[in-house]
């Protein structure tokens, strides 16, 4: 098979002669007329080249020769004619295109491809089987890869995240600047609608509301809720003294016996305290009014009976009044 890139740019053949019907002949530029064309044609249809012998004779290796050129040229169109009008898949063994090369339709390349110079892929194109509906920016992105960081080590990638946050706090805090959200505080101030940081709200509560009680002024309101009391349960008193400063109630069921109780240490002047009677006892009147004694006004002690209770408020004296 010939080598398409010994292919000349141009034939070496010309027509023989031209023929425009109705024109006259012109020998000069190989026109000829209707009655020269009319001859040619009709002694083909009359096979005279082949009948007469003078004439078969000096054209025959001419005839044999044309006969051949016509099976090459029968190749020639019908190899063109499969690769435009049939689906046959045409094989070149050599393509070396220094030119323009135009293939129009669906074409397949197996095997190893070498494009060099600029290539122009317009439309859909697939990698392994995927569309990729545009390359250039496909190819953009890979090649901005290669001048990527890889990250190497779990250190590195803390550190990554740990200044990822950390810019993210401060555009967070940027943002709320800007959208007119005013100055954000580390620490609860009176009066103050700014925000707070961190562990200001808790820490502010805890200096107003000490775990460990304090002195509150001012009025409190209390709306649909009550104040939960604090109660304590025993089975025995010992030594007649119970301590109230964290409680509110005190409730006796003793087992055996009847029990008895002379001094209640309070938390302060004003404090009420309850106690609750399961069990029979006695609550002791103080005549010398001692501190966190009790002292009723018909100066005798309080029997108790099981299932009663009695309620007390502590009077500046730091004496036990009966409330009735």
């Amino acid at each position: 098979m010939a080598d398409v890139r010994n292919f000349k740019p141009q034939l070496s053949s010309s027509r023989m002669f031209k023929y425009v019907k109705g024109e006259s002949k012109d020998f000069d530029d190989k026109k000829v007329d209707d009655k020269f064309f009319n001859y040619m044609t009709s002694s083909y249809e009359t096979q005279d080249y082949l009948n007469d012998g003078y004439q078969f004779a000096l054209t025959a290796p001419l005839i044999y020769q044309l006969d051949l050129l016509k099976e090459d040229i029968d190749d020639i169109h019908a190899h063109l004619s499969e690769s435009k009008f049939t689906s046959k898949v045409q094989k070149f063994p050599v393509v070396d295109v220094t030119e323009e090369f135009f293939v129009s339709g669906l074409t397949q390349l197996k095997g190893n491809t070498t494009i060099e110079g600029f290539t122009d892929i317009r439309g859909d194109f697939k990698v392994n089987g995927n569309t990729i509906s545009n390359l250039k920016p496909s190819l953009e992105f890979s090649d901005g890869l290669r001048t990527k960081t890889l990250i190497s080590s779990s250190a590195q990638i803390s550190s990554d995240i740990s200044g990822s946050f950390t810019s993210l706090s401060a555009s967070i805090a940027t943002d709320i600047n800007n959208a007119g959200g005013g100055t954000i505080d580390t620490s609860l101030t009176n009066g103050s609608t700014n925000a707070v940081t961190n562990n200001a709200v808790f820490d502010g509560l805890a200096l107003k509301l000490a775990l460990a009680g304090g002195v509150m002024t001012g009025d409190i309101k209390m709306i649909n809720s009550v104040v939960r009391p604090h109660s304590v349960s025993v089975t025995s008193i010992t030594n007649n003294a119970i301590d109230m400063r964290r409680a509110s109630i005190f409730q006796i069921k003793q087992k055996s016996g009847n029990w008895s109780l002379i001094t209640a240490t309070a938390n302060s002047v004003g404090q009420e305290i309850t106690i609750i009677g399961l069990t029979t006892g006695v609550i002791r009147h103080s005549a010398k009014g001692a501190a966190f004694t009790f002292m009723f006004a018909n100066g005798s002690n309080l029997l108790v009976s099981a299932g009663q209770a009695y309620k007390f408020v502590l009077d500046t004296n730091n004496i036990w009044r009966q409330i009735h």
